[in-house]
């Protein structure tokens, strides 16, 4: 029966919608007088030409020849190859070698760890062998082949490379494994609430979100997304356990371990004490090995950070060779000690190197207890040189932005965007009555003007204190992602599924709906507000007939609209720009459809003057009603207040490229969270960024 439903649900609605239409104008054509048939019949083949060209134009993404799960998986597997490549680029992960990152089995005491057994999947009574867990950066990917039940927990504190670990053993993984391996997929779990959704239910849609192709639908399972999941084709590798609120991580742990035995397996990374307090609140993971990355010692640093630094003329000498010199020295130098402390995890390591290595400063300042009585203080100065350095010229990247001018920004971005910072949720940080009073105005104007222009004044007053309030309710009220990006309502991404989810709000909702929250929705409410405008200026001009004429316009650009709903074929990973492309694209494709059918039938059955401010009327909402449109708005509001750049992805996109945010799918973050908690800190004084 399930079966049944899903191939129901999925049959095309155009043949019916079109049938009712046709019959509905034959009806009215029937009972109406010659010039009103006339002009009913102008406006259907208007509609029906429309209709047949926009979807020969639109409807070509769905002729195309359907790819197989095989095919999927592989446009997967290179998309995620990809995409991780860049990022560890970006990182100079390789520049000139990989920071010495190495692991060791938790140890037992802790508490962390599942029973050996159950890592080892052994039979009932056998008995339990220890995994030999430990190793190094290269040996990612061989560490996690030998655990049996393919689960592994990374602990590390924070910048300790639990990050740099799970990249490499993604990319060591699709290296090495064949076309039938299940593709390690490396997301972050920050927005992710398990109180609201299931485990499965997030990942499928983080997918659909992350990788746009897999948003396309299936006639099994809803998305490509769920089909790859339900065939175990898909490896989660999860990063931010740990960023997740403390009362939800026992119950992650949980909803991870109820849909684990539907997984090919599971890697999860956190820090130390946030994993073993959700232990304690939850339960282990179940089956997984547990592993802690280590500390750097003074030979790995002495292996490292030399290499990074440019020789001072004797050969291979570099101005790091005094202080690891004294480093080496550590127990008998107190001094020597607390650098060597800091420096041990790779994130210090890497601000080191970029603060002095790559500036060419001097770094015996690191000693200087004068300046950095305490490991913060030392730490705080290498996060506090993260952002300068990476806006001085040798950097790249857009040459006239300047420290100065970034961090006010990327300190705003910490404190009022959360870990992720995606654009079309800025226009919740604004204050309610900006988009109110935008919504507002908008509203007033254009249905003022529609209204006068089919009724006279009174019409023309009325029509802009009804757009003026609802336009302003839903600019407030109404949650809106933009294109693509799917809604976490279990529903498949078909454009007969969107056109359900635009009646019931109006777009695609950023969350699963709120119990209680009924059928009245502020996307309903702008709907069937503009909808009853139009079809009562048919009335008040023609009569039924114009009305039913209206009605069946507004019918047609409904379901269009809803057909351009519909995720592009995208292969590669979605990112900030082209989230925001796509969903620019379509705003203006709505915009060109709703304003010029319903602004054509408009000027056929009543006048073309009325006809333009209906169309003009009709493009404004399609645009402003969106999550492009809305951005736009918020973005004006925080240029103006100083708060943020005008050309905001241009900037973030470049901040991206300096090594300051990394990217997770359509989001950004920042790309260590002491960075971020660093930025919270207020300063004095404003961050010099010339040496050190």
């Amino acid at each position: 029966m399930r079966r049944i439903l899903s191939k129901v649900r999925h049959q095309p609605l155009v043949p019916y919608v079109v049938t009712a239409a046709v019959v509905a104008a034959g009806w009215v054509i029937w009972r109406s007088d010659l010039e009103t048939a006339d002009r009913v019949a102008s406006v259907g083949s208007f509609t029906v030409a429309a209709a047949t060209l926009l979807l020969a134009v639109w409807g070509g993404r769905a002729r195309r020849p359907a790819r197989s799960l095989d095919e999927h998986q592989g446009a997967l597997r290179a998309a995620v190859r990809q995409q991780w490549r860049v990022e560890e680029a970006l990182r100079r992960v390789q520049d000139p070698m990989p920071i010495p990152v190495r692991w060791e089995a938790l140890p037992a005491g802790l508490g962390g760890q599942d029973h050996w057994a159950n890592v080892g999947l052994a039979a009932a009574g056998a008995t339990a062998v220890e995994v030999a867990v430990a190793g190094r950066l290269p040996e990612a990917a061989a560490v996690f082949r030998r655990i049996p039940s393919r689960r592994l927990v990374v602990l590390g504190p924070a910048g300790g490379g639990k990050s740099v670990l799970l990249i490499r053993l993604a990319l060591d993984l699709i290296a090495a494994g064949g076309p039938g391996e299940p593709v390690p997929v490396l997301l972050s779990v920050t927005s992710w609430d398990p109180g609201r959704a299931g485990f499965a239910d997030w990942l499928v849609a983080r997918l659909a979100a992350d990788y746009p192709a897999l948003a396309a639908g299936h006639p099994d399972f809803g998305t490509v997304a769920a089909a790859l999941l339900a065939e175990e084709r898909v490896l989660p590798v999860l990063d931010g356990l740990d960023e997740l609120p403390a009362a939800a991580r026992p119950a992650a742990l949980l909803a991870l371990n109820a849909a684990s035995p539907g997984l090919p397996g599971v890697v999860v990374a956190s820090r130390t004490a946030q994993y073993l307090d959700a232990v304690r609140g939850g339960d282990v993971l179940t089956g997984a090995a547990v592993v802690r990355l280590l500390p750097l010692g003074v030979a790995d640093l002495a292996a490292y950070l030399p290499r990074t630094a440019r020789p001072t003329g004797r050969a291979s000498a570099t101005a790091w060779e005094p202080v690891l010199a004294r480093l080496a020295g550590a127990p008998a130098d107190d001094r020597a000690r607390l650098v060597g402390g800091v420096l041990a995890t790779p994130l210090m390591t890497s601000l080191a190197r970029a603060a002095y290595s790559d500036t060419g400063a001097d770094p015996a300042a690191l000693l200087d207890a004068g300046r950095f009585g305490t490991a913060d203080d030392l730490a705080g100065h290498l996060l506090d040189r993260a952002v300068p350095v990476a806006y001085t010229e040798h950097a790249g990247g857009a040459a006239a932005r300047t420290a100065a001018r970034a961090v006010p920004w990327l300190a705003w971005l910490a404190a009022h965007a959360g870990p992720d910072i995606a654009w079309w949720r800025l226009s919740a940080v604004m204050p309610r009555a900006v988009p109110a009073v935008a919504g507002g105005v908008f509203g007033a104007v254009a249905l003022g003007v529609v209204a006068g222009a089919a009724g006279g004044g009174v019409a023309a007053v009325l029509g802009a204190v009804v757009g003026a309030v609802v336009s302003g309710f839903v600019m407030v009220r109404q949650p809106l992602v933009p294109t693509g990006l799917p809604a976490d309502d279990g529903g498949g991404a078909g454009w007969h599924r969107q056109a359900a989810r635009l009646l019931r709000t109006g777009g695609v909702a950023s969350g699963p709906p709120r119990p209680g929250r009924g059928v009245v929705t502020p996307g309903l409410v702008g709907w069937v507000t503009g909808g009853a405008a139009i079809v009562a200026a048919g009335w008040l001009s023609g009569g039924g007939a114009a009305a039913v004429a209206a009605a069946g316009a507004l019918l047609l650009a409904l379901f269009l609209d809803a057909w351009l709903d519909v995720p592009t074929d995208v292969t590669a990973a979605a990112g900030p720009l082209a989230v925001l492309r796509a969903d620019r694209r379509t705003a203006l494709a709505k915009a060109v459809v709703r304003g010029g059918i319903l602004g054509v039938t408009t000027a056929a059955l009543i006048d073309a003057g009325t006809g333009l401010a209906v169309a003009a009327a009709t493009a404004g909402a399609s645009v402003l009603f969106t999550a492009w449109g809305r951005f736009g708005v918020a973005r004006a509001w925080f240029a103006v207040r100083g708060e943020l750049p005008w050309r905001l992805l241009a900037f973030l996109d470049d901040a991206h490229r300096r090594g300051v945010l990394r990217q997770i799918g359509g989001v950004y973050q920042f790309r260590h969270a002491r960075l971020r908690e660093r930025l919270l800190v207020p300063r004095p004084e404003p961050v010099s960024s010339r040496g050190a």
